[in-house]
Order: C-alpha cells, then sequence, then structure tokens
C-alpha cells in the first residue's frame, strides 16, 4: 500500500517518441527521444549460454526491441481510429 501512495505522489513520466532501437555488445536498448533507456533486450551468439541462461537470439531480440519501438506510433494510431469512430457516431445536428 505504502509504494502505491508512492508511485501516485510521482509525475507521469513522459518517453517522447520517437524511440529508437541501439543496438550493445549484448543486446538492443530502445531509447526515446531525449536517449533515456525504455527497455532492453538481450541476446546471446552462444547456444550453451541461451540454454543456460534463457537468452534470445540476436534476431529475436532484435525483433522484440522494433516492437516495443513501436509502441508510440500505434498509440498515436488507436487514438485516430478512437477518434474517428468517436465522430461517427456523433449524431448530424
Amino acid at each position: 500500500m505504502a509504494d502505491e501512495a508512492v508511485t501516485d505522489a510521482l509525475p507521469a513520466r513522459a518517453f517522447p517518441p520517437p524511440w529508437i532501437v541501439v543496438e550493445t555488445a549484448a543486446g538492443f536498448c530502445v531509447e526515446d527521444a531525449s536517449g533515456l533507456a525504455v527497455a532492453w533486450t538481450y541476446f546471446s551468439d552462444d547456444v550453451d549460454q541461451r540454454a543456460a541462461s534463457g537468452a534470445m537470439t540476436h534476431a529475436e531480440a532484435h525483433r522484440i526491441a522494433k516492437a516495443i519501438a513501436m509502441v508510440p506510433e500505434m498509440r498515436t494510431i488507436i487514438r485516430s481510429l478512437q477518434d474517428g469512430l468517436a465522430e461517427a457516431d456523433t449524431p448530424d445536428a
């Protein structure tokens, strides 16, 4: 309960678009327009290490990072569709 009070007191953080995918030695970092890390995906080229750690392949980690980077764009598209549907439902005067 105390954690909820602290979370509610903090201002909502903005992660301005566009979000980009930056490759590092062991993974991909999804960064917002200000360079803040939004998410990380990790990969390993070593089959044994992947089996032991559950790390993804390079292609899997890249695909997921790209999908995460699309979130702001998808939210804009969804909002536009919702606005269009709301206008269509509005009776003509």
